[in-house]
């Protein structure tokens, strides 16, 4: 085993002095960017349904269908990889729960359950507990993981990470959870919903969205305090992008704490196009926003970046005023099924996890904020 780590340990270096072949904007190896969007590194370890990831502290955690990795990030542009612990075939995993001491894998097929691994020794995690029943698609944690709610409405008490337990149901049934602050609880439900989870087995609802279709990811930037929020939809095996495709959603939160209303201002839709556009010329997963990310500068607007499947990584800006985006740069990767996700590293440097592909590191050197939009005081 320690010879294998090695052995990758020294294939991370090998892909930064040969994959990279420095940065690039245009057309390049990997694949073609707008001029304010650079490829500075590909690892390809992570190729095959490589997922979803999660930074902790100085260390990034990536899941897939087959293996979950652990890398340090103390450089986030050379990315080393610290261990790959193999799991067999389980789906799906996609939003990665974890505080660092324990990781959550959450299998929905084939077993339908919940594993949960100890990091004490990060070069060899070890599986402490698998609980039957608790695969939901995705699981989320809650209260520095001491619980957990799946997608599909399950609770896990996780206060004994060795022995979780099914503690109920939270009555939800949607794609994904995020906890936006402590027991502060937003869904990518239709509609979506925000909830106060601090008793996470009596959560009470406080407001919601207007969205009409499916939704595959949420974010209220700041802990749940910004102007806006940000829903992303799903729409897979859509050959061309049309009126039926997904789209990314700016919704205005102002007010809700009295209407308990939360309201769509603005949609980014997808296009299809001829690739040296930016935009794919034909599809095969769809036309969706997937995983996202908002700058670190993000207040009540700002930029975000988005992993949009073929469609590569689209970096938006949300208007502090009216909450309305425009397109800032993409970088599209060639790449047979697309980016899952899209993660701010440092004010310039975005991960970008591809399902076919691997881990693109990319260098965003466009603006923060829309044309004339100055930046609201106290960010």
């Amino acid at each position: 085993m320690k010879k294998l780590l090695s052995f990758f340990t020294v294939a991370s270096l090998a892909a930064t002095s040969f994959v990279g072949g420095g940065a690039q904007a245009g057309v390049g190896m990997s694949g073609i960017s707008s001029d304010n969007v650079e490829q500075v590194l590909f690892i390809p370890f992570e190729v095959g349904t490589a997922t979803g990831a999660k930074v902790v502290g100085k260390r990034l955690y990536i899941t897939s269908w087959k293996n979950f990795s652990i890398y340090d990030v103390s450089n986030p542009l050379l990315p080393l990889l610290i261990s790959t612990t193999p799991i067999g075939f389980q789906f799906e995993n996609e939003n990665v729960a974890t505080n660092g001491k324990i990781l959550l894998f959450s299998e929905e097929l084939p077993n339908n359950a919940l594993h949960v691994w100890d990091l004490e020794d990060e070069r060899f995690p070890k599986e402490i507990a698998t609980l039957r029943g608790s695969g939901d698609h995705t699981t989320s944690c809650l209260l520095d993981c001491t619980y957990a709610w799946g997608s599909d409405g399950s609770i896990t008490d996780l206060r004994s990470p060795s022995k979780p337990k099914d503690v109920g149901s939270w009555r939800g049934n949607g794609h994904d959870v995020t906890e936006i602050a402590p027991g502060l609880v937003f869904t990518a439900t239709r509609p979506a919903q925000l909830y106060d989870a601090r008793n996470p087995l009596r959560p009470t609802l406080l407001a919601r969205g207007d969205n009409t279709t499916f939704a595959h990811s949420v974010d209220w930037p700041r802990g749940g305090k910004d102007k806006f929020a940000l829903v992303g939809g799903e729409t897979n095996l859509n050959t061309f992008c049309d009126e039926g495709s997904a789209t990314f959603d700016v919704v205005d939160t102002t007010g809700w704490k009295q209407t308990k209303r939360l309201r769509t201002v603005d949609q980014y839709v997808y296009k299809n196009g001829t690739y040296l556009d930016g935009k794919p010329a034909i599809n095969g997963l769809g036309c969706s926003p997937h995983w996202f990310d908002v700058h670190p500068t993000w207040f009540n607007g700002g930029l975000v970046a988005v992993g949009s499947y073929e469609h590569g990584v689209r970096f938006l800006t949300v208007d502090s005023k009216s909450g309305k985006m425009t397109e800032q740069g993409w970088f599209l990767p060639f790449s047979e099924l697309g980016t899952s996700a899209a993660y701010w590293m440092t004010p310039e440097i975005v991960y970008a996890i591809d399902y076919s592909r691997g881990l693109d590191v990319l260098r965003y050197k466009g603006p923060l904020r829309s044309k004339g939009d100055n930046k609201p005081a106290g960010s």
